[in-house]
């Protein structure tokens, strides 16, 4: 798998395993961490932060 997600080949075969269900939505995550990882490091930083920051203003 990791071959597949480092190839730069974009018309690589998926892997067979990666194709459906909750495979294929891990593969996807994968290869949006190794395309763009700023993007996926801010929106996990941004899944965690915005829900704790509501809380921190509503118990204030």
């Amino acid at each position: 798998m990791r071959a597949w997600v480092r190839a730069n080949d974009a018309d690589a075969p998926v892997p067979e395993g990666f194709t459906q269900g909750r495979h294929a939505f891990a593969m996807a995550l994968v290869k949006f961490e190794q395309d763009r990882p700023a993007q996926f490091w801010g929106g996990l930083l941004a899944f965690i932060a915005i829900p704790c920051l509501v809380l921190h203003s509503l118990l204030r």
